[in-house]
């Protein structure tokens, strides 16, 4: 049985075992933080939005973070969790659609898209990463538990990959992961 403070010290060893792919080879974590900060700096440029999805825990994830990028990095940042959007989207064309059918809509060449699933296989999420690679979006994936899920193993500019097996150690470890990318630009371009 995992306590508390065995729980905590798992999470803290997340720099330790997160893994990284940029463009389908495997990277230090490091050239990914580097590889997102040129993805979110270029986002930004061409005055792009960076866009995120997820599922339960990953999309009030996306929602934190996406705020945190639109505030400390100045760029246009966007969840598409409406639950009036949402709602519509799946009762109308199902609930895998119900990111994609937005985004296929509203994202633009020179977007970046955040797409999160702690089992990686959640089509919902993989219609969103199928668009962006289809669409020339920069793309930028996590997930967990087992490294034959989808999302890992998708054409993506960055994944990153915790190994993992519990839903709160996931998520807390992708919100980790993607705080310290957002908080580490902002803090060097504050300079």
């Amino acid at each position: 049985m995992l306590d508390p403070i065995a729980w905590l010290e798992t999470l803290g060893s997340i720099s330790k075992t997160a893994k990284c792919r940029l463009d389908g080879e495997a990277a230090a974590l490091t050239a990914g933080y580097a590889r997102i900060a040129d993805l979110f700096r270029a986002t930004r440029a061409r005055q792009g939005t960076i866009w995120w999805v997820g599922n339960g825990g990953s999309c009030a994830i996306c929602s934190h973070l996406a705020q945190d990028a639109l505030n400390k990095l100045a760029v246009r940042s966007q969840v598409l969790s409406d639950a009036s959007l949402m709602t519509c989207m799946a009762n109308d064309f199902g609930y895998a659609e119900v990111y994609a059918r937005p985004l296929r809509q509203l994202a633009r060449p020179g977007d970046c898209l955040v797409a999160i699933s702690s089992s990686g296989n959640s089509q919902n999420i993989i219609n969103c990463a199928d668009l962006a690679t289809e669409s020339g979006l920069g793309l930028i994936t996590l997930s967990a538990f087992d490294e034959s899920n989808k999302l890992w193993n998708h054409a993506s500019d960055v994944a990153l990959f915790l190994p993992l097996a519990l839903y709160g150690l996931a998520e807390v470890g992708h919100e980790a992961l993607l705080h310290a990318a957002i908080e580490c630009q902002y803090l060097a371009e504050k300079g």
